[in-house]
């Protein structure tokens, strides 16, 4: 089911075919920074390295995936909440404070879903190694469900992002691509972000002659 202006969640239940979409980009929104904090949205899109998407092909809702989960199931389940982070989140733009008000779902149902949307996916991208994977690894173990993936096969922006300014050698330290379209702080705008930064910067690792 295609998401609808109005509706809680971006939705997408169709498997695909890992050969044309073997790559898994995932961002999430969360009221803390430790592994175990409540999550209040997860957005993801499917994609495939070595292919350069652009702003039109990365808005495709059949790559989708979001979801806004229920924070206060969260914190009766123990799961918490960083006031840092709260305060934060005050100073975001409305848009992204959005989230906040959102109506969330249940979550196992959103794990079942995500679980369903990355079948057959060989790796699943974060922002960064300690981050987005490993928080929804941990709230995979909260409500006793199997991670889609392997601990193998997660990976991360972040590195990519180091290698990238290092080996090209003209570019400061910790610099991206930029691509300016839809809202920060969005799961899912930050993860089809993301994949284009992935893509520009695998492209021209391999272009480049590796000089220190």
């Amino acid at each position: 089911m295609g998401w609808t202006k109005g509706s809680r969640s971006e939705r997408t239940d169709e498997t695909f075919d890992e050969r044309v979409y073997p790559d898994i980009m995932v961002d999430i929104e969360t009221l803390g920074t430790d592994i175990n904090t409540v999550v209040l949205s997860i957005g993801a899109v499917r994609f495939r390295m070595g292919v350069q998407d652009d702003i039109k092909t990365i808005l495709d809702p059949k790559r989708s995936f979001y979801a806004r989960l229920d924070d206060d199931e969260q914190r009766m389940r123990g799961r918490g909440v960083n006031f840092d982070t709260t305060e934060w989140w005050s100073r975001q733009s409305v848009a992204a404070q959005a989230v906040l008000d959102a109506t969330g779902e249940p979550v196992a149902g959103v794990l079942k879903r995500f679980s369903k949307f990355c079948k057959g996916s060989k790796r699943i991208w974060g922002n960064g190694n300690m981050f987005d994977n490993a928080i929804i690894r941990n709230l995979y173990e909260d409500y006793d469900q199997t991670y889609p993936v392997g601990y193998w096969r997660d990976l991360d922006v972040r590195t990519l992002t180091w290698l990238w300014n290092f080996l090209t050698n003209w570019r400061s330290k910790g610099k991206r691509p930029e691509f300016k379209f839809g809202e920060e702080h969005n799961a899912l705008d930050d993860a089809r972000r993301q994949v284009l930064q992935v893509q520009t910067m695998l492209t021209e690792l391999q272009g480049s002659k590796y000089e220190s």
